[in-house]
């Protein structure tokens, strides 16, 4: 990368080490129902986008369960214990060494716009971010168009990019705009899924010093 380019940073999973509240407050719901828990190797292997896809790999039945009532009351679990999470090993080292090259750097997540704002300023960052990009609400269905729509405002060519992020969804996102993609698997997919794509994949940010030259 060049002075100039563009890293998109997906939040949940890639910069925000979240895992384990998303899966308590996934437990808290089957908790309400009766359920039985999830462990972290079933969060792993059955999450991915669209999220309603993955409850309904966990047994919901949405023609008898409304989704976006499901939605709200996982959202008011996460946000219940939200202060537990923290940055991602070695997050801020590395945008501090974006920062010092001059790449410009955005936040792109499928979290609710004013909630992904408040995240990031909670953990003291959000000025390393030209712009903080979310979504309208809080059902998960993905970021393709949110992502289109960025681009399309940006001066910054899709070929300048590079997206970092932890899921599949995240390599699809890359795709579809004609960006690049490196997945980092300490977030919400294992490297085991990941490995199997054609995308670059690192086990954590720390391999990103080396892995992105600057010329």
């Amino acid at each position: 990368m060049k002075k100039g380019e563009m890293i998109i940073w997906d939040w949940n999973g890639t910069l925000l080490n979240d895992i384990d509240i998303c899966i308590e407050s996934i437990n808290r719901i089957l908790d309400n129902r009766g359920r039985k828990r999830i462990t972290k190797e079933s969060y792993l292997e059955f999450f991915r986008f669209p999220v309603i896809d993955f409850y309904a790999d966990l047994g919901f039945d949405f023609e008898k369960e409304d989704f976006d009532a499901l939605s709200d009351e996982y959202m008011n679990h996460y946000l219940s214990i939200e202060s537990h999470s923290t940055l991602q090993d070695g997050a801020l080292d590395l945008l501090n060494h974006f920062r010092s090259r001059h790449v410009h750097q955005v936040v792109l997540s499928v979290m609710e716009q004013e909630t992904l704002a408040r995240s990031v300023q909670k953990h003291r960052i959000q000025h390393y971010f030209s712009e903080i990009v979310g979504t309208g609400n809080f059902y998960g269905h993905g970021k393709i168009e949110l992502a289109r729509q960025f681009v399309e405002r940006s001066t910054v060519s899709p070929r300048q990019i590079t997206l970092l992020g932890d899921t599949l969804h995240d390599l699809e996102v890359a795709e579809t705009l004609g960006c690049n993609c490196i997945l980092i698997a300490c977030g919400h997919q294992p490297y085991e899924n990941l490995i199997k794509t054609d995308a670059r994949v690192e086990k954590n940010l720390s391999a990103l010093f080396d892995l992105i030259t600057y010329s």
